[in-house]
């Protein structure tokens, strides 16, 4: 079966999810005034504690953002956690900050925004993990074909061996919580919100990637396609497995395999023009994590599939 033969095949069934369905409260435009607001107070309380701890915390302000990659020093692994753990600092708190905004003003519990209607799938995040990262490192001979330079963190010799598995608990910890949330403000919050003005999966999938991009302010235009597929394909994700935990494992499986044996993360943040060529790995990643998530889909799940909305309705 092709891929666009799964994708028609699995459309229907994407739109009876329960990240789609039972999502329809009253006065929609009115509770999602209230939640924009919600959300940008509690995001400026958040803006506030870290410009607090900026001034407490010594070196802070300089690891908040970086001019380009770290130096180039024996200990730089170490000065990397500083920023990773920063980075994940701001990222889980506005998640976090999202999430009780989107839980008071549409008196939901948390679970309705993560894999609603059941208990967290350890299953599903361990098989989004390991097709990530096997996928990974099956790409990197594609991204060196392609002329990608490549400077493996973890086996630099220029740095110091003590600070190697620090840097890997570090990465472990920050890039666990980074992914965790930003698949929670996008494929969580904002594709349950979607819901209210799209309905058709593949709109929604988009919608959220062309949003989780843009989130990321990158000005190179091919980054912004691959991020676009990404944001797209862990939507799918969580929309036809009816929850979040593959889209997790399989981000931080990505952003592990970069920061570990790719480039560092400070790295990362430096703009570059990429070439279109460089977008066949990811549309390559696109269909196959395409055919892993229908497989998974196929199989027996704890959620029953909501029932067909008669024509005409929504």
């Amino acid at each position: 079966m092709s891929p666009h033969e799964a994708l028609v095949r699995a459309v229907p069934l994407a739109r009876r999810s329960p990240m789609i369905t039972g999502f329809r409260p009253d006065r929609p435009w009115l509770r999602l005034i209230g939640f924009l607001g919600l959300a940008m107070l509690l995001l400026v309380v958040v803006m506030i504690v870290l410009a607090v701890l900026v001034r407490v915390i010594p070196g802070l302000p300089s690891e908040l953002a970086p001019a380009g990659a770290l130096p180039e020093t024996p200990t730089r692994l170490l000065d990397e956690n500083g920023y990773m753990l920063l980075l994940a600092m701001i990222l889980g708190a506005m998640a976090l900050a999202i999430l009780i905004a989107a839980t008071t003003v549409y008196g939901r519990k948390m679970r309705d925004f993560l894999w609603p209607g059941r208990a967290f799938n350890a299953w599903d995040f361990g098989v989004g993990f390991v097709a990530m990262a096997c996928l990974s490192a099956i790409l990197f001979p594609m991204y060196l074909w392609n002329g990608s330079e490549w400077a493996p963190p973890l086996f630099d010799p220029l740095y110091e061996d003590w600070t190697r598995p620090v840097f890997l608990l570090a990465s472990l910890v920050g890039l666990c919580i980074a992914a965790a949330a930003e698949e929670v403000a996008f494929r969580g919050v904002v594709l349950r919100l979607t819901t209210q003005v799209l309905h058709h999966p593949v709109l929604l999938c988009l919608a959220n990637g062309i949003l989780f991009s843009a989130f990321h302010l990158d000005p190179d235009p091919v980054a912004f396609v691959a991020r676009t597929l990404s944001g797209a394909i862990w939507t799918w994700a969580a929309i036809r497995l009816g929850g979040l935990e593959f889209a997790v494992g399989a981000h931080l499986a990505n952003n592990l395999m970069i920061t570990l044996f790719w480039e560092p993360l400070s790295a990362m943040e430096v703009g570059r023009d990429s070439q279109w060529s460089q977008l066949a790995p990811e549309l390559f990643v696109t269909v196959v994590m395409l055919a892993i998530i229908e497989r998974l889909a196929d199989g027996p799940r704890d959620w029953r599939p909501a029932p067909l909305a008669p024509r005409g309705t929504t």
